[in-house]
């Protein structure tokens, strides 16, 4: 993402959290074969940092689960509703 002048266009993510018991954005954990922090900033366009905010308060409330870590990644999957 240049400019004519070599100079890189700023892109900015959003600061403010997705609404969480929305459909679509449960619907849109629910296609992601791994939940990352990486992954959600994308999808849902935000920060890493909203991200793993988001993913936090969605553990909070139980709609989805930690499975492991390494040293600079979490992963989290969906919990079964059944």
């Amino acid at each position: 993402m240049s400019t004519q002048t070599g100079r890189r266009e700023k892109y900015v993510g959003g600061v403010d959290l997705p609404p969480l018991d929305a459909k679509d954005t449960l619907g849109s954990l629910k296609g992601m074969k791994a939940i990352t922090p990486t992954a959600v900033a994308t999808r849902f366009n935000l920060k890493i940092s909203v991200a793993k905010r988001m993913l936090t308060t969605l553990e909070e409330k139980g709609v989805v689960e930690f499975v492991t870590r390494s040293s600079n990644l979490k992963i989290y999957k969906m919990v079964d509703e059944s």
